[in-house]
């Protein structure tokens, strides 16, 4: 069989899943308000108040959350399917050596 039959489909599986990677949006919580506007109610109690926060003996309030890092998610999926992608042209390798 020429090589072209051997590799299309792990080619193809390999193409869908960068793209599923690509194309796949991130989690983030970009839109969403810590801590809630007063009035809120989250599990049945309503929050009145901005919480103090306290660092070191300073006492204010805090707007946002602290940016951590970023998302690895991707990065690491993609790594991952490259690793894949490797291992079945590997093996897509050595059926053909076997073969000929």
């Amino acid at each position: 069989m020429p090589t072209v039959k051997h590799l299309r489909t792990p080619l193809t599986v390999m193409f869908g899943m960068i793209m599923a990677v690509a194309l796949a949006g991130p989690a983030n919580a970009a839109d969403a308000q810590y801590p809630p506007p007063a009035g809120t109610t989250v599990l049945g109690a309503s929050v009145t108040a901005t919480p103090p926060v306290s660092v070191a003996g300073v006492s204010e309030s805090a707007d946002v959350l602290a940016f951590t890092g970023s998302n690895a998610i991707r990065l690491g999926g993609l790594g991952g399917l490259l690793l894949v992608g490797g291992g079945i042209m590997v093996v897509a390798g050595k059926r053909r050596k076997v073969n000929a």
